[in-house]
């Protein structure tokens, strides 16, 4: 791992794959314009409405296992989410 890792290095990025442990996941979506609320559920920071997962649940953060391009897609730490995920945008 980088020795100066920041989040704008990241953004500055325009195709990024990583893997992060939960609290770097935490600050990334603090980054985000996201934050847990004290249930463990992902929110939005400005109007703290818990965030939807691809499968148009609530998804707290031990479950999160990814976020794609946008960064509003979040898709829980499974295969049948992952799945759903790649169907829904082949579809696109």
């Amino acid at each position: 791992m980088m020795d100066n890792f920041t989040w704008d290095s990241v953004f500055a990025e325009s195709n990024v794959s990583f893997l992060v442990n939960k609290p770097m996941m935490k600050e990334f979506l603090k980054d985000l314009g996201n934050g847990i609320d004290d249930k463990g559920f992902v929110v939005n920071a400005e109007n703290k409405k818990r965030v939807i997962s691809q499968d148009e649940d609530e998804i707290k953060l031990k479950d999160l296992g990814s976020i794609s391009s946008g960064s509003k897609n979040f898709i829980k730490d499974n295969l049948a989410s992952y799945a759903e995920f790649l169907a829904q945008k082949r579809n696109l």
